[in-house]
């Protein structure tokens, strides 16, 4: 996964260290902050929740590199995939933030839909890349439905990058990631900021932010296009 500032900009006024830790890592969004004030996780017994996150990206990589299957049926399948271990309502909702509360149906929809496409193409483009290992380090537990995941991003050349997935329970009981940390910084509140900066300066319209993330994802895919063909 690494940093590629020239593919995913900020929609507003992020700033470029940001976005430079952040948009590679979209693995994803949330509804609070971890805080200090939490309990570490048993390590002498098996952790459901790390295997979980463990086994998802292992699932990933193994999708993005099966090299049995057409490209257009590894982006198909590691979409479904995403979309199965992320709550993407929860996610896009709070994203949203305030401009979430009145909006019409089919601005929901249209936002959930582009924000789908958009999150698969990060990810598809930073996580497609060799000699690079996500490997899961512990876990932290808030509640028995809340629990962050640390892990470090095993690079060529380069020390380990720190990184975190906040998992929380579904409605249906299931672990899904809702947020995620890089060196620090939760993507959370940025992407929040990020595109409700975007609302203010476009009178709240939603059905324009969905076509801003089509046109973003539609833009990160054809660069990976050109890189794969010229590689």
């Amino acid at each position: 996964m690494e940093c590629v500032t020239d593919v995913v900009q900020p929609v507003s006024g992020m700033s470029k260290d940001a976005a430079r830790i952040l948009s590679p890592y979209l693995f994803m969004l949330a509804l609070v902050l971890f805080t200090a004030n939490a309990s570490a996780v048993n390590s002498d017994k098996a952790n459901p929740v790390e295997a979980f996150v463990q086994n998802s990206v292992d699932k990933g990589h193994a999708i993005l590199n099966d090299s049995t299957a057409s490209v257009g049926e590894r982006e198909n399948r590691f979409r479904a995939h995403l979309l199965a271990v992320i709550d993407l309502k929860r996610i896009s909702t709070f994203t949203l933030g305030p401009y979430a509360r009145g909006a019409s149906v089919a601005g929901i929809v249209s936002f959930e839909n582009a924000f789908a496409d958009y999150v698969t193409a990060v990810y598809k483009r930073h996580l497609d890349v060799d000699g690079q290992i996500i490997r899961v380090t512990g876990s932290v537990a808030r509640a028995t439905d809340d629990v962050v995941v640390t892990a470090d991003v095993i690079r060529v050349k380069e020390p380990p990058l720190k990184i975190a997935f906040r998992v929380r329970k579904t409605d249906n009981g299931n672990d899904a990631v809702v947020d995620f940390q890089a060196e620090g910084v939760w993507l959370a509140l940025t992407q929040r900021d990020d595109f409700t900066a975007y609302l203010q300066q476009h009178g709240g319209d939603i059905l324009r932010l969905a076509g801003e993330l089509e046109s973003r994802a539609e833009r990160i895919r054809a660069g990976a296009a050109v890189r794969s063909s010229s590689g």
